[in-house]
């Protein structure tokens, strides 16, 4: 989380609100990791698709939003790398996905 100079706020009461805002989104779990949203669209049945991410490092995380169509998916977690995530269908879909890795954050 990016860190805010709260003390170079001379009013107390805004200072005090800023204070607990970060609070709050310091305990929010996915705000405590590196996550990006992607649209997949899998036009058929495919085992182990490999789908760019882009990210620059291995995603270990996967908090799927949304899944249409007719096919099952399904996240091949142990070959996820650097550039690609790894998934197999049984038919064509469409998956909205939030894809990370969750790093835990000492306080």
């Amino acid at each position: 989380m990016r860190n805010f100079r709260i003390e170079e706020i001379e009013d107390p009461l805004v200072r005090e609100n800023f204070q607990r805002l970060i609070e709050f989104f310091q305990a929010q779990p996915v705000l405590q990791g590196l996550f990006k949203h992607f649209q997949i669209t899998i036009p058929q049945a495919v085992t182990n698709y490999r789908y760019r991410h882009g990210l620059g490092f291995q995603p270990k995380d996967v908090i799927q939003s949304s899944l249409t169509g007719v096919g099952a998916l399904t996240w091949n977690y142990a070959s996820f790398d650097k550039e690609y995530v790894s998934i197999t269908t049984t038919g064509p879909c469409v998956v909205r996905a939030f894809i990370g890795r969750y790093e835990e954050v000492n306080q």
